[in-house]
């Protein structure tokens, strides 16, 4: 795979959608903690489901966007080269961080709002918890992709149309065969991450009506229709249309000197964020803290912030970025 280098832009983007994370995350965990008050659940609740109509479906975009503007032509030699390449980048960070999770969990079961126990263990070959499922859907489309992009003769638009009869399938068939099931239902938006960013700009003022009508027919959807099967057909649709308006709001010079702050550590918040919003949490409650807003501030904070500490202490520890980017720190060694 050849180099490319950062895109200002994608950073940005990907530091939204990492934010995106967080707060789904967080807003879950106090729901779960009885933090949220009664008359605001069905709000933040709302806010919960509309953050996971598109947020992930874009983080993957992203990744089949940046496979997409680096990737060479396709032979055997370079399959395998990628693909070994991919594994250590994201197996590595996925069994230690998804070992650390399940050890705290276990040890501080009686604190966290949910003791996963040894279905969470179970659970790491085939049916991860979360967040780290995503590393392991990445890793199992990252696997696939290249070999049907081989079969369609690399036109992307054929990929796309494989994908969505694949997703098609995955709404009625459900093997409980993870990386199978993963690569069907979200392949989709990695075939499109190979397609969208290359749409030119919208003008602002489409994109802020385009918008604001999104979050409208987002609000009618969840009132009427969150629990029927057309749902399903919905979200999809919810998932593409998100990706586009985020693709315009972010390529039109976009920014934001908070995103600025995190966005060259998007990947270690993600593998990070909970450790550190939990363990605030608990300790907040010990303290008798129980005010939402409280919360909700303090953990974001945390959730982003603290994981950018450990990573700049990190970054003068070399050999502790292994568990981030394991290929990069060996190639540095290499050269020492």
């Amino acid at each position: 795979m050849s180099e490319v280098k950062r895109i200002n832009w994608i950073d940005d983007m990907k530091a939204f959608t990492c934010f995106l994370v967080v707060l789904g995350h967080l807003l879950q965990s106090l729901l779960k903690a009885k933090i949220v008050p009664e008359e605001n659940e069905i709000i933040i609740e709302f806010v919960i489901w509309f953050i996971y109509l598109f947020h992930m479906p874009l983080f993957i975009a992203i990744s089949g966007y940046l496979y997409y503007i680096t990737k060479n032509k396709f032979s055997w030699k370079n399959y395998k080269t990628f693909e070994l390449k991919k594994i250590m980048n994201l197996l590595i960070p996925y069994i230690v961080f998804y070992v650390l999770y399940m050890l705290l969990n276990t040890i501080f079961a009686s604190s966290v709002n949910e003791a996963i126990g040894i279905k969470g263990w179970m659970g790491m070959l085939n049916n991860p918890i979360s967040p780290y499922w995503f590393l392991y859907a990445l890793l199992s489309i990252f696997l696939v992709y290249p070999l049907i992009e081989k079969i369609c003769k690399e036109n992307k638009f054929i990929v796309f149309i494989v994908f969505c009869i694949l997703k098609i399938i995955a709404m009625f068939v459900d093997t409980n065969i993870y990386i199978i099931d993963s690569i069907m239902s979200y392949g989709i938006y990695f075939s499109i991450g190979t397609i969208l960013f290359d749409k030119k700009k919208s003008k602002k003022l489409s994109i802020l009506l385009m918008s604001m009508l999104y979050i409208v027919i987002s609000i009618l959807v969840y009132i009427f229709v969150k629990n029927s099967y057309i749902n399903k057909i919905l979200n999809i649709c919810f998932a593409i249309v998100g990706i586009l308006i985020m693709i315009n709001l972010f390529n039109d010079s976009y920014k934001s000197k908070i995103l600025d702050s995190f966005k060259k550590y998007t990947f270690q918040i993600f593998l990070l964020h909970t450790f550190f919003s939990a363990g605030v949490r608990i300790l907040l409650l010990k303290m008798g803290i129980n005010s939402f807003l409280i919360h909700l501030i303090i953990e974001t904070f945390t959730g982003i912030y603290f994981p950018v500490l450990v990573s700049v202490i990190s970054e003068k520890m070399k050999f502790t970025q292994i568990v981030f980017y394991p290929i990069k720190t060996i190639k540095d060694f290499k050269k020492i």
